[in-house]
């Protein structure tokens, strides 16, 4: 009885699902990274060229995106199997970005309000309108609609998630349909279709991998490069189980990005390859993730850094160092950012508890009795 129970146990072990805490950690550096780039464009000429050099890791959007195609495909391509379900996710998902985003939306409005009120000429404003609003409210910003960033200027990747929440059922077809072969397929026409845009102009950038205003399109090649990964590594096609595989395939793709390759496909193959070695290394070993859950209270912020790092931007650099104190040279520009990270984290992790939680409960909650309401009335007249 006892080595039943003792193999069960190892079994239980043995079935442990992968966290994938590697993608978390990597995701929260990502996040930390983008800010500190917005940060020190904002400082004096060696941060500035500090900011310029750094561009050559731009490509760390792409994880950033890639995880995320991963990460729905993990969770929810099995649960999509009719239009209830495809509601719910939405629903899931809209609940999660959305709250954030009205918040620091209705931030920047203020600002803009006040500046219009102010008469002042501010460069930040240049695409603000209320057509350009509209489109921010409805997360269609980086649909090739608008004619820059505006607002609050990363949100142009929620816009380009939200559209790829809408397609992802296009994915899962495509994929119960004709299989891996099939995804590939799409992935290579996706891509050729850019070329083109690009190529004729449509898409205003030199290349597309560099769009954000037409970043969705962009985005929606990374999510199906996302669930094209987690297919293969659940497969298990290479035994390896140490985290120093998954670490040092992320060196090797940074050190990629600092030589800046000039085929930019060069950035996301080995972008690729490191996710797919993480991924494979967290599935074969999911227990060997242990030691990086100190970090997971911080990890699981790095959308609301993300979201929160351009408020503290415009306010505490834009206006508290740029107008106040460097003109009246009472302090250098290091302890400045450095505050401004902290207000950054600090705000991200209270933004997490207190407000992004308790409003995607309330969300949930409501649509579920909303539902609920409607059963009820669908089955009082049913037999009535």
């Amino acid at each position: 009885m006892q080595s039943t129970k003792a193999g069960q146990a190892a079994n239980g072990c043995a079935e442990q699902r992968p966290m994938f805490a590697l993608f978390a950690v990597w995701r929260l550096l990502a996040a930390l990274m983008v800010m500190i780039y917005h940060f020190c464009a904002f400082g004096p000429e060696a941060y500035r060229q500090f900011a310029m050099d750094a561009e050559v890791f731009t490509a760390l959007l792409d994880l950033f995106f890639i995880v995320s195609g991963f990460l729905i495909w993990v969770h929810y391509a099995q649960k999509l199997k009719s239009g209830g379900d495809y509601g719910t996710f939405l629903l899931r998902r809209l609940a999660r970005l959305y709250p954030l985003h009205l918040l620091t939306l209705g931030i920047f409005c203020v600002a803009w309000l006040i500046i219009s009120l102010a008469g002042l000429d501010v460069q930040l404003t240049e695409f603000y309108s209320f057509r350009e609003l509209v489109r921010q409210l409805l997360l269609v910003n980086a649909w090739g609609v608008s004619d820059g960033l505006a607002f609050n200027f990363v949100s142009w990747s929620l816009s380009a998630e939200w559209f790829c929440y809408l397609a992802f059922p296009v994915i899962v077809v495509i994929f119960r349909k004709t299989g891996l072969l099939g995804l590939i397929i799409m992935l290579v026409v996706a891509i050729a279709l850019l070329e083109g845009l690009t190529y004729f102009k449509v898409i205003p950038f030199p290349t597309w991998l560099d769009a954000n205003t037409w970043g969705a399109y962009r985005v929606f090649a990374d999510f199906i490069m996302g669930a094209i990964i987690a297919i293969v590594a659940h497969k298990r096609l290479i035994a390896i189980k140490s985290h120093w595989y998954a670490w040092g395939a992320l060196m090797l793709a940074l050190l990629v990005m600092f030589f800046d390759p000039a085929w930019g496909y060069g950035n996301i193959m080995a972008i690729t390859i490191a996710l797919y070695v993480a991924a494979q290394v967290e599935i074969n070993a999911p227990e060997r993730s242990a030691y990086l859950m100190p970090l997971m209270p911080l990890a699981i912020v790095s959308f609301g850094i993300y979201m929160w790092h351009p408020v503290f931007t415009a306010s505490i650099l834009g206006v508290g160092w740029l107008m106040v104190l460097e003109p009246l040279h009472v302090i250098g520009f290091a302890p400045v950012m450095a505050v401004a990270v902290i207000v950054t984290i600090t705000t991200a992790l209270l933004s997490a508890r207190f407000f992004e939680a308790p409003a995607r409960r309330m969300i949930l909650s409501l649509s579920q009795k909303h539902l609920s309401g409607d059963l009820v009335g669908a089955a009082v007249r049913k037999t009535s």
